[in-house]
């Protein structure tokens, strides 16, 4: 309903570093962001 869509294309990684780290590493950084811009609204009692 309301936010932001995010394409993320990530080139040019070696092929030491498995793409599930790519991956795991981009979600982690997200949930971080996540908890920097995500209002806490307390409960009205």
């Amino acid at each position: 309903m309301c936010g932001t869509e995010l394409t993320i294309e990530q080139s040019g990684i070696p092929e030491a570093i498995p793409v599930e780290f790519c991956y795991a590493g981009w979600q982690e950084s997200l949930q971080l962001l996540a908890l920097l811009t995500e209002p806490e609204i307390p409960d009205q009692a």
